[in-house]
């Protein structure tokens, strides 16, 4: 779209509905992906869809989009980024956490190999190595 959705949906001041109401677009960050409950962004995706759908009803004559029609579909559009947004974030927490562990198994790996290069060391050039720490 060449409209800049989120200028479009502060300009046009546009509010989504929820199972605890309507949201601004700056509350849809905030509203969680999935849950237990009907308060998530899925359940307001299915909203905008669905009204959406009814403001697009087919015509054969008349092609050209009211601003209702815009409307909706721009509200559709945001609540859609945001999923993703989220959806990105999510991905990429998933990724950092296996980093982490894979690099603390990599450590920890690590740290056994150089204790076994320390415990080949002969008396002499351990006493070596402490004096040269002291």
């Amino acid at each position: 779209m060449s409209i800049n959705l989120f200028a479009y949906a502060t300009r046009n001041k546009l509010r989504f509905p929820s199972a605890r109401g309507e949201l601004t677009t700056e509350q849809l960050w905030d509203v969680p992906l999935r849950s237990k409950d009907e308060f998530n962004l899925n359940s307001i995706a299915k909203a905008s869809s669905k009204a959406w759908k009814e403001a697009s009803e087919e015509n054969f004559v008349e092609t050209t989009k009211t601003p209702e029609h815009t409307r909706r579909e721009m509200t559709l559009e945001v609540v859609k980024h945001i999923i993703e947004a989220k959806l990105a974030d999510e991905a990429a927490d998933k990724k950092r956490a296996e980093n982490k562990l894979e690099k603390e198994r990599l450590l920890k790996i690590l740290a056994e190999k150089q204790a076994g290069v320390l415990s080949e060391l002969s008396e002499k050039e351990l006493q070596e190595r402490i004096a040269a720490l002291e």
